[in-house]
């Protein structure tokens, strides 16, 4: 056996960073957004860029929220075309409808559509923290058929239909991020969940030797991205990552190269990983800032 570590199938690095941010403060379309924006995903289709994104409106942070599609020719400058869905804001209401988070686009070849799928949320039972919540996944899909429909308007499609026995690694977040990739003619896709616990006091204090672990694993379609989702237990979680990886958004780039990009919980670093199949991904790389954006 080699004593030397095996070499990273692939190494990404920053082409060029932006000095501020794409959307923010004074944005056209962003004058009601008192908290900024998280996740999703971008898609470049007939020369326009594509931003799926969540909106933080307002406070509570976690329930007043919208999911939101941003568009741009050149990559920088962005204007608002829609919004896919708003939450119902209400942190007492225990659906999931909540809040909606994690806007995960990608085109359904099969129905000639786009779906965008997101993470549904309602607070745990008698949790009197705002960030203790637990997630299901809504898909949403493009009402104009073929890969111009990306622009909306979009949808409802109905909720992720996975089979109800969770694994181990789970916790009680049930599934906090999902995103579809193809593996040949074949419809995988990463999902999250983390060990929060089912209750956390609000005024809590924080234990700094407890640690929340946040892991990803693997589920398979059985037909087609509207069909039944099978959890991949054999294959799960996947071992990128021994503490927390979140928001999985895996891509083929070559014949036998996959490439996730990630949230890997570090503070000036993105995280990703790479596969020659798409199933067994090697170890977490990072991506450092050579510089940290104003704004």
């Amino acid at each position: 056996m080699s004593v030397f570590a095996q070499k990273p199938l692939a190494e990404l690095k920053f082409v060029s960073i932006h000095s501020k941010p794409i959307i923010g403060y004074g944005h056209k379309g962003a004058e009601d957004v008192r908290f900024g924006y998280e996740g999703g995903t971008s898609q470049k289709v007939n020369g326009v860029y594509y931003l799926f994104t969540t909106e933080v409106v307002d406070t509570p942070k976690t329930a007043r929220v919208r999911m939101a599609i941003w568009s741009s020719k050149d990559g920088v400058k962005f204007t608002k075309k829609s919004i896919i869905a708003k939450s119902n804001g209400n942190w007492y209401d225990s659906t999931y409808r909540m809040a909606t988070w994690s806007p995960m686009s990608v085109f359904d070849t099969e129905r000639n559509v786009w779906s965008v799928f997101s993470v549904g949320y309602r607070r745990k039972p008698d949790a009197t923290n705002v960030y203790n919540m637990s997630g299901r996944i809504l898909r949403h899909d493009s009402k104009v058929k073929g890969i111009k429909g990306i622009a909306g308007p979009y949808q409802e499609g109905g909720w992720l239909n996975v089979e109800k026995k969770p694994d181990w690694w789970e916790g009680p977040g049930e599934i906090v991020s999902f995103f579809p990739y193809k593996i040949g003619e074949e419809w995988w896709a990463f999902y999250g969940g983390n060990s929060v616990p089912e209750h956390v006091e609000a005024a809590a204090t924080p234990n700094p030797n407890e640690k929340n672990v946040f892991y990803n694993g693997l589920m398979k379609a059985e037909k087609g991205l509207t069909g039944k989702w099978e959890r991949q237990s054999k294959l799960n979680p996947v071992p990128m990552d021994p503490e927390f990886v979140e928001n999985c958004i895996a891509i083929r780039v070559a014949p036998k190269l996959y490439i996730t990009v990630y949230d890997g919980a570090n503070e000036h670093e993105i995280s990703y990983a790479c596969s020659k199949d798409g199933l067994h991904w090697g170890k977490e790389q990072l991506i450092k800032y050579p510089m940290r954006p104003n704004g």
